[in-house]
């Protein structure tokens, strides 16, 4: 999907601290994935490529589930993106084999390798939010601040739920849901928040935002943790709030989770 040049404001004054500065940045003009790469997809290119993913060298990745206990994650013995659910059982567990679901437990390392396979790479974070914007500025979603629509359907996919004990489905899903279950954003990219975290290629700093520059900023040149953005299945009130344009995660190059995915970007 091409996506034209232009600038947005990025950031938030009264938000986390390193939401803010409140900055006008400008992009040249890019390409990014309408959608988040399918698991069939990211399958494809392991077999090509005989690749091996992080969780498959570590043998383990770490994984959530419906009963959970808040901020709790369960070390998965053999976990990886072909076997992303914690209880084969799960009256739930389907969502994440689905043929479009979003491939999850994917490292930021798995990440950058299949987009480069692609003759793609990941987007910056700057990147990353003005497409997913699509145009709109100062709000959580690309279309205001509620989840739901004025009809009252869902426009997301996050945890509806007081803890992770329960979880009504109100958006239609306990997990993971197809990567066109909700419409696109007005640029025609699809999942712009919601269901699963984002990788960007940008390392994370705290106070990347008063640092950058205005035009096509990046992240600073080393780091600990790479940026992931636009929360997931598992955030709600329950836990953190990160379903969103303005939320910040991370995590390290080698971390494997079945609520993070990815899509790609290019240069134009």
């Amino acid at each position: 999907m091409a996506i034209a040049a232009g600038c947005f404001l990025r950031g938030r004054a009264d938000g986390r601290p390193d939401e803010a500065p409140v900055r006008r940045v400008c992009l040249s003009a890019f390409a990014m994935d309408a959608h988040l790469v399918t698991r069939e997809a990211f399958g494809a290119f392991v077999r090509e490529a005989g690749y091996r993913t992080d969780a498959e060298r570590q043998g383990m990745g770490f994984g959530a589930r419906l009963g959970m206990r808040d901020w709790e994650w369960e070390r998965t013995i053999d976990g990886s993106w072909q076997r992303p659910n914690l209880l084969p059982e799960d009256a739930y567990a389907h969502e994440f084999v689905h043929p479009l679901a979003p491939a999850v437990m994917v490292s930021w390392r798995d990440a950058a390798a299949y987009c480069a396979a692609q003759g793609k790479r990941l987007p910056t974070e700057a990147e990353w939010e003005y497409a997913m914007r699509a145009g709109s500025q100062g709000t959580r979603y690309p279309w205001g601040d509620e989840a739901a629509d004025a009809s009252g359907q869902y426009l997301l996919n996050y945890w509806q739920g007081k803890t992770h004990a329960e979880n009504s489905r109100a958006d239609g899903y306990v997990y993971v849901s197809p990567i066109n279950a909700y419409p696109p954003n007005a640029w025609g990219l699809y999942d712009p928040v919601g269901n699963v975290w984002q990788w960007t290629s940008d390392w994370y700093a705290h106070d990347a935002y008063g640092r950058a520059s205005e035009q096509d900023p990046r992240g600073p040149d080393a780091g600990v943790e790479h940026v992931a953005r636009g929360g997931s299945w598992w955030c709600g009130k329950c836990t953190c709030e990160g379903n969103g344009l303005y939320y910040r995660g991370k995590g390290r190059p080698n971390s494997v989770m079945n609520n993070n995915g990815f899509r790609c970007a290019a240069g134009m």
